[in-house]
């Protein structure tokens, strides 16, 4: 397990028992301690043998990432004993798994997007929900391909939170938070959408024309499969493995606590075993040499900001997600309201939407937009414009250069909102926060 910066089992016991016996010989009441503390070297022997059991295989040949290759986003190796590592590997069963509408596409133009010159087709497994939206005829720099209604953005901050429709139950929840961010109140928003009240779907009914603009907003969200690394359990390997999903409870995101470093201390760990476990993955998958401590506090981060929203925004949870795993009521809530925070920051864009004091930016997540690859080094070829017309705020999607016939519409996950205090580059921010492919990483 040397290669990827664990120590074996035998010499974590040898240099705990040789560390115990030392200060046993020095002090003169060593015969109490060595029995007292001789526990926690056992603990940490058979932690030790369980975390290499499951994360290093028996023998681990020439294990490589394939990177820069489309169709081949896993961990690979020339045998087969690598399959307890976590992989960028998706498996289709879980797109069930906290998520009982995945499988019902979205129709945009019915819930009343215009588009121009675009064709669209169905994300590759690989590409995790980022692409298939294509140009079907040449478009000129300057040209409008999609309109898309206000009343259909999920917006969170500043002023525009709650504006046009979302309910005020939303706000409120924001508010009861322990640290309110625009991740609380994009959350809260996303949460209101997914879980319309019948007044509220009544009153949307009356003012509404042409059709539910909240069903149509509902229904979008629910097509979201993918989110964040990690956010289905195939990340973190099979089912079977040792501190993998199975340790999880719900996602790696919603895992652990505030106080981990102090509970698992006594184990020698720096946080749960799972989170550490996932650590040591995503510093290897991402091809990051002694980076596992840069990745561990990336995913302590995210864990933070979940726990700081979670109790104000579980009355927005109206109907919980059935499980495989049985779990009480507000259990499965948390776990929804953790699911819905990694699927949102994977879509999360700034937009700049006009003010009373000019133009304001703000975090929001725009359908179609959302969907959109990653650019290369040529940088996006769209980009949003709030249009303030006669007719209310609508987002226009502007090609910012010349595209050829079947060219992807790209954007810059780069310039996405991040947590607070979040500083990670390059593959680790791309994978964790996007999870986007190992080709978009350069």
């Amino acid at each position: 397990g040397r290669g990827l910066g664990l120590v074996s089992a035998e010499e974590v016991s040898r240099r705990a028992v040789r560390r115990k016996i030392s200060y046993w010989h020095k002090s003169r009441a060593g015969s109490k301690y060595f029995q007292h503390n001789m526990k926690e070297s056992i603990l940490a022997f058979a932690l030790a043998i369980a975390l290499s059991s499951a994360f290093v295989p028996s023998a681990i040949p020439a294990v490589s990432l394939l990177r820069h290759h489309h169709a081949s986003t896993q961990l690979y190796s020339s045998s087969e004993n690598v399959d307890d590592l976590p992989s960028l590997e998706f498996s289709s069963a879980d797109t069930e798994e906290g998520n009982v509408h995945a499988n019902k596409p979205w129709d945009h133009e019915k819930a009343g997007i215009q588009t121009h010159k675009l064709t669209f087709r169905s994300p590759h497994p690989d590409e995790r929900g980022k692409g298939g939206v294509s140009a079907s005829e040449s478009i000129q720099a300057l040209e409008v391909v999609a309109r898309i209604p206000r009343s259909l953005i999920l917006v969170g901050g500043g002023d525009f939170f709650a504006y046009d429709g979302d309910a005020p139950r939303a706000v409120e929840a924001a508010a009861n938070a322990q640290n309110r961010t625009w991740v609380t109140d994009l959350t809260a928003a996303t949460l209101v959408a997914l879980h319309p009240t019948l007044s509220e779907l009544a009153m949307d009914k009356k003012e509404s024309s042409s059709g539910s603009t909240l069903i149509s907003k509902q229904q979008w969200v629910q097509s979201w499969v993918s989110g964040g690394w990690a956010t289905h359990g195939s990340d973190l390997g099979p089912p079977e493995a040792q501190f993998g999903q199975k340790c999880t409870t719900g996602s790696l995101l919603s895992t652990g606590s505030d106080n981990d470093a102090n509970i698992y201390a006594k184990f020698r760990l720096p946080c749960h075993p799972a989170i550490h476990r996932a650590a040591v993955g995503l510093a290897f998958l991402t091809n990051m040499e002694d980076g596992e401590e840069e990745c561990r506090e990336a995913l302590a981060r995210r864990g933070a900001v979940f726990r700081s929203m979670r109790d104000a925004l579980l009355p927005l949870v109206l109907e919980p997600t059935e499980r495989e795993r049985m779990a009480s009521m507000r259990e499965r809530r948390a776990w929804d309201v953790a699911d819905v925070v990694s699927r949102m920051l994977s879509r999360a864009t700034l937009l700049q939407l006009p003010g009373v004091d000019g133009e304001v930016s703000t975090p929001a997540v725009v359908p179609l937009h959302e969907r959109l690859a990653q650019c290369d080094a040529r940088g996006e070829n769209v980009k949003l414009i709030a249009d303030d017309g006669d007719g209310g705020i609508e987002l226009l999607l502007v090609a910012t250069r010349d595209i050829e016939q079947g060219e992807d519409l790209t954007r810059d996950y780069t310039t996405a909102p991040r947590l607070m205090g979040d500083e990670t580059q390059g593959a680790l921010h791309l994978l964790l926060q996007f999870v986007l492919p190992p080709n978009a990483w350069s």
